[in-house]
């Protein structure tokens, strides 16, 4: 993840009320799930809470993960305590939106109720709707787009801001009898353009343009999201969100590869002459890892996207010299004219001053200047390509006898552990693999190992476990872009290679 793709703003100040704890409202409310004929009901019903749960743990103090996490347990623990078809139909409502891990949970609880013989409601079913068509309205630069989803039951509408800290900023969830995809493209796609006209996605690009922003949804909470606390139900994003999960979660995992803005950076360099060669690669690499970390092209980038990259993320992340600074607005330009097309250019001549001068009072905003000097996360902007690598920085050397030998790991999660066997040589995408079959967890293409000195590592890294486990130390692992599961892995010896591995016991 790129130093800017999260907004570390300076905390707000003073005391979030304190709300009284939902959970025994949701159980007298379950009654209502006996009455609904489909799964879109239940499903919004779930997901509704679900938002309410969200945003009472967003004004409490402390970890909000952790007080959802706690909140959501006792929910569970009432349902079942109940045991009635009500609360059984709750549980199973609350198993069809959210992510695989978040349903497996609710329906392994309802999975005690009905094996005591309690009844499931006749819009319970096992499969989310496949996903019949998928539509698409956005502005010139693609920084606010509009997709919209079509189900045999419901049509989903999702407004995404690319170049916002709130990513998705509204979810409408409107019946199929009432409208289809296209023309609920049409009809909410005129506030982007005055005359839309949808362009129609496969699932595979609905995915694209919706996961990485409906990944980032929670990551800040509510310092990124304070806006949502003041929200109404019917226009607030964290009410539908959990439905959007789950339907998203049913499309095709065939998402293309990150970008490598590698090739983009060295084109940008050669398609002029700079005064500080060196300065404009660090804006080049900063610009297109922030893109590439918002699920998007590393070459695309709008107005809105950059005020707001220049506006709130860099001067809240990133050190400037004052020399650099000076510098600075030459090279934005250059890669403004670089990336955009020419029916973009007058857009960016009326836009670009503006931008550059509100980027030069939010850098020296008083707020910000003594919250940068308190920060001990702030990366030099010409040590941005460094930051970027230092996950493989911490790496230990590969033994020469590393084709010889196996590493034993005890890999503990939160409530199991098992031990696990894998030649020394193993890559880390392997062991994601190894250990994510070993616990039963659905596919998740987003994790993260964490080395012994904090370091991050992911996919396609080419790191083996002999470069981050030795024995005696442990390191980590991450799974799932919203929710995370964490594990802990302890190295418990290296030994000698014999015979076929993977070993789980």
């Amino acid at each position: 993840m790129s130093p800017v793709s999260r907004s570390r703003k300076p905390k707000r100040k003073g005391q979030r009320p304190r709300p009284q704890s939902p959970v025994q409202a949701a159980v007298a409310a379950a009654n209502d799930l006996l009455g609904m004929k489909s799964l879109y009901e239940a499903q919004l019903w779930a997901a509704g809470l679900v938002g309410s749960f969200w945003r009472s743990a967003w004004q409490r103090d402390g970890d909000p993960d952790e007080t959802m996490d706690r909140s959501v347990e006792r929910l569970v623990e009432a349902l079942v305590e109940q045991g009635s078809p009500a609360t059984l139909a709750a549980l199973l409502a609350l198993g069809s939106v959210g992510y695989d891990e978040e349903r497996d949970f609710f329906l392994d609880a309802a999975t005690e109720l009905t094996s005591a013989g309690v009844s499931a409601p006749d819009w319970y079913r096992q499969e989310q709707p496949a996903l019949e068509d998928a539509w698409s309205v956005a502005d010139q630069f693609g920084d606010v787009e509009l997709i919209t989803l079509g189900y045999a039951d419901i049509v989903i509408g999702v407004l995404v801001d690319h170049a916002q800290a709130l990513h998705i900023v509204q979810i409408a969830v409107v019946q199929r009898t009432e409208t289809d995809a296209q023309a609920l493209a049409r009809e909410l796609g005129v506030n982007i353009q005055p005359s839309p006209q949808p362009v129609r996605l496969t699932a595979v690009e609905a995915l694209e343009r919706i996961d990485g922003p409906l990944g980032l949804f929670l990551v800040d909470g509510p310092e990124a999201h304070g806006e949502m606390l003041e929200l109404p139900d019917d226009t607030n994003p964290a009410m539908e969100f959990a439905l959007l999960q789950a339907r998203v979660a049913a499309l095709s995992d065939d998402l293309p590869e990150i970008e490598d803005f590698e090739p983009v950076v060295e084109e940008f360099l050669a398609s002029r002459t700079f005064a500080d060669a060196e300065l404009a690669r660090s804006w080049a690499v900063l610009a297109a890892s922030s893109a590439s970390s918002n699920g998007r092209r590393v070459r695309q980038i709008g107005p809105a996207s950059l005020d707001y990259l220049l506006s709130v993320s860099v001067p809240a992340n990133i050190e400037i010299s004052d020399e650099d600074l000076a510098l600075l607005p030459e090279i934005v330009t250059a890669w403004v004219h670089f990336t955009a097309t020419p029916a973009q250019l007058p857009v960016w001549e009326e836009r670009l001053p503006e931008i550059l001068e509100r980027f030069a009072e939010a850098y020296h905003d008083p707020e910000l200047v003594e919250f940068r000097a308190d920060s001990d996360e702030l990366v030099a902007l010409r040590d941005i390509e460094e930051a970027l690598e230092a996950d493989y920085d911490e790496l230990l050397p590969v033994p020469e006898d590393v084709e010889q030998t196996a590493h034993v790991l005890k890999i503990v999660f939160p409530d199991r552990e098992k031990q696990v066997e894998v030649e020394s040589t193993t890559s880390l995408d392997e062991l994601s693999a190894v250990i994510q079959e070993a616990f039963e967890l659905e596919p998740d293409p987003a994790w993260d190992f964490v080395t012994a000195a904090g370091g991050l590592i992911g996919p396609e890294s080419e790191v083996i476990v002999a470069e981050v486990g030795i024995e005696g130390l442990h390191f980590g692992y991450a799974v799932g872009a919203l929710d995370t599961v964490e594990a802990r892995i302890e190295v418990v010896r290296v030994q000698k290679r014999e015979g076929k591995y993977p070993r789980v016991s």
